[in-house]
């Protein structure tokens, strides 16, 4: 039996999409909801100031530091921006908050695009 043509049969109507987009909308909230929660913790005050301060701008010296030698190593320089991006994505939980709120966005506009409330088709 061929499962794949069951699956992809099941994944081609529109309750099918609009189940899977309502299931990461709520995923996406309760993501939110548990880092602004972990955000307001004394535990992540303290550990974003012992272990995360500072991360990022020690990275960023790092960086222009390595950019300004005269034979630039390539694999360290894409080692330090990958090491800076991470940083910055997960230092500051309100950033990452806010990023997962603009997903919930998205989420909402993609199921209100396919059942307008005005009776519009």
């Amino acid at each position: 039996m061929n499962n794949s043509k069951i699956v992809l049969e099941n994944f081609g109507t529109e309750d099918s999409k609009e189940s899977y987009l309502q299931k990461q909308k709520g995923e996406l909230t309760q993501i939110v909801e548990a880092i602004n929660r972990v955000e307001a913790t004394e535990d992540w005050k303290k550990l974003k100031s012992l272990l995360l301060d500072g991360v990022v701008k020690t990275l960023e010296k790092q960086l222009l530091s390595e950019s300004n030698k005269p034979e630039i190593a390539t694999p360290e320089l894409y080692r330090l921006q990958g090491q800076l991006a991470w940083a910055k994505k997960y230092a500051d939980l309100k950033k990452m908050s806010e990023f997962f709120k603009q997903q919930i966005e998205n989420i909402k506009n993609q199921i209100n695009e396919k059942n307008p409330r005005d009776g519009a088709l």
